[in-house]
């Protein structure tokens, strides 16, 4: 019981907002774990494996597949 609690609080979860700051609950929101990788999750907190995931490395956003192999077709993002 405690290594869940645990693990659930490594992850950040990012949600959608409308101009004020209200959660947007009828649109996707993501999870952030402690290793960089980004799943979209569903309204109960549920990660979505079916959808695009991404991982961080450095200022880079890279799109991967769901078990975490970079996808080179698909666009990458950069932060700045």
């Amino acid at each position: 019981m405690i290594f869940t609690l645990s693990a659930q609080a490594t992850e950040k979860r990012i949600y959608s907002t409308d101009a004020i700051g209200n959660r947007q609950y009828d649109k996707p929101s993501f999870t952030v774990t402690d290793d960089g990788r980004i799943y979209e999750t569903d309204s109960i907190g549920n990660k979505r494996y079916d959808k695009q995931s991404y991982r961080i490395e450095g200022d880079k956003l890279l799109p991967t597949d769901s078990i975490g192999n970079r996808q080179y077709d698909k666009l990458h993002f950069e932060m700045k």
